[in-house]
This record gives C-alpha cells, structure tokens and sequence, in this order.
C-alpha cells in the first residue's frame, strides 16, 4: 500500500470542511430563491422540467427565478455529490452524514420534478420544504464534522 505524504493526509479533512461549506452555502442560496418562488406565486411560471422553455438560453423575466433556481440546484448536488465522494474515502466523521445528504438530494431533486408535474400538489409542496430542511440539517451536520477533524489537523 502506497502512503500519502503528512501533509496531504491532514490536508484532507480541510478539502471535506470546504466542500461541504460550499454545499452548504449553495443550498440555503437555493432554498432562498425556492422560498422566494413560493412566496411570489411563480411555482408554475415553468411547467417543463429539467429545462425552461428558454433551455440552457438565457431566462425569459418571466423564467428567471425558477430557471436560477434549478441552474443552482444542480451546483448544490454536484457539490454534495462532491462532498460525499470525497468524505466516504477522506474524513470518516463526517461520511454517514455526506452519504446520506446524498441519498436525499437525490430525493429532493425528484420531489422538485413531481411538484412541477403535479401543478404544485400541496402535500408535495409540503413535503419538498421539509425535505429541504432535512438536506439542510444533513449538510451543516456534515460540514460541523468535517470542521472539526480539519480543526484537528
């Protein structure tokens, strides 16, 4: 077995606290542009998923809140995609934790897809805000873990 050098083993655990940081920022911005969406009654303003109408365009006004929101929310998973990647080989405190934020991105991008074919079903659109919160939990619950190993180091 071949052995890294100390100083990219402790270096380790700060690549996991700053990928996991970065989720974390990325998605309270997506829950804020979702909230705002919400709040502002443009849930429908873009009935077709993955992609508004525009596609990779530039958003219509009528689009830009809801085109945003999902351009971010593939930022935010891959960087919890990312981050569990990472913490499953480098930082085992904060594995589960990453893992398991992956395992409910994955839920919450399909629960987004299910709240725009359903035209905003309310128990859905229930169900997507507390399972962002969860995926919030999860994510500042693995950042927390990955600080403090890197704190460690």
């Amino acid at each position: 077995m071949i052995s890294c050098p100390l100083e990219v083993q402790q270096s380790r655990p700060k690549v996991a606290a700053g990928l996991s940081f970065s989720a974390l920022i990325m998605l309270y911005s997506v829950m804020l542009i979702g909230v705002y969406i919400t709040s502002s009654h443009q849930g429908l303003s873009c009935t077709e998923w993955p992609l508004c109408p525009n596609g990779f365009g530039l958003p219509t006004e009528k689009h830009f809140f809801e085109h945003y929101h999902r351009v971010m929310v593939v930022i935010a998973a891959s960087l919890i995609y990312a981050t569990a990647a990472y913490a499953a080989k480098n930082a085992k405190p904060a594995r589960k934790t990453a893992i398991l934020a992956a395992i409910v991105v994955s839920v919450q991008i399909v629960l987004g897809m299910l709240v725009v074919n359903t035209r905003l079903e309310p128990l859905l659109v229930a169900t997507h805000l507390s399972t962002g919160i969860l995926l919030f939990a999860m994510t500042l619950m693995t950042f927390l873990a990955s600080y403090r190993l890197a704190s460690k180091h």
